[in-house]
């Protein structure tokens, strides 16, 4: 028999005895009455202490479920702030553009692809139609220009960048002057090609866009002249290299500015 039978058995005759006694002597002996209380006390005292603990149990899950609730809220209060403090980045970079570069710049769109291949650079952006984008727009950054839209979809677009060989846009040197067009080059850089000089051309030039073709607004920066290969005295026109000032691979938003 285990040990708690046994003292179950042992408080049930304690109890019974108790009850004789009071019955035929009116009053226990202290012995007794201290011997069966003991028990009871502690069988009272094992309940409470087993309520105590399922109460503190609940309580602790309770904590817990509300701990993690709390936990929700916040993320989902981190991840709005940081969407408003995207938001407010990109406002501020669309009222920069249209005081430095031009007022027609319209909206700013995200970009949610490049394509991989080494010639043809074109961007996807997750704008489209229905949030206003056309087909010509001029696309740029604080940086520079970017390049133009070239397709429209209702919530896409996609970007011919002025490294992609197809692009073709009428440049001028900035402070020196000069007519010629710019053409994308496989690598990454751009050549510009029939340029008719107003001044020499140096190393370090910025060449921006000018009103050649008119797709695009006058003075949007393309970039710096880093190569002159050596000139033929004969040709009137000559031909440079400029590196982009734009990483076209690097770019999450872009700003596109209203078809001239």
């Amino acid at each position: 028999m285990s040990s708690f039978f046994r003292a179950w058995y042992v408080f049930l005759g304690l109890g019974f005895l108790t009850f004789l006694f009071v019955s035929f002597l009116g009053q226990a002996p202290f012995a007794l009455s201290s011997a069966v209380a003991l028990p009871t006390q502690l069988l009272y005292r094992t309940g409470s202490n087993l309520r105590s603990i399922a109460l503190s149990a609940a309580d602790r899950r309770n904590v817990r479920l509300e701990n993690e609730a709390l936990k929700t809220e916040l993320d989902g209060l981190s991840k709005a702030k940081r969407d408003l403090e995207i938001e407010v980045e990109r406002l501020s970079e669309l009222l920069e553009i249209r005081e430095t570069q031009t007022t027609g710049a319209a909206l700013i769109a995200p970009v949610a692809s490049t394509s991989p291949g080494s010639i043809l650079k074109q961007l996807m952006l997750a704008r489209g139609d229905i949030h206003g984008v056309k087909l010509n727009m001029p696309v740029t950054t604080i940086g520079g220009l970017v390049g133009i839209v070239t397709d429209v979809t209702a919530r896409t677009a996609a970007v011919r960048t002025i490294t992609d060989p197809q692009s073709r846009v009428g440049i001028t040197l900035r402070e020196h002057g000069g007519q010629g067009i710019a053409v994308g080059m496989p690598g990454g850089r751009i050549r510009v090609i029939n340029f008719i000089e107003d001044a020499p051309v140096q190393l370090g030039d910025t060449v921006e866009t000018s009103s050649r073709g008119g797709l695009f607004p006058r003075g949007l920066t393309l970039g710096q002249v880093v190569e002159i290969p050596q000139r033929d005295p004969n040709k009137l026109r000559i031909e440079f290299v400029v590196m982009p000032a734009v990483d076209i691979t690097t770019l999450l938003d872009v700003t596109l500015i209203e078809p001239q």
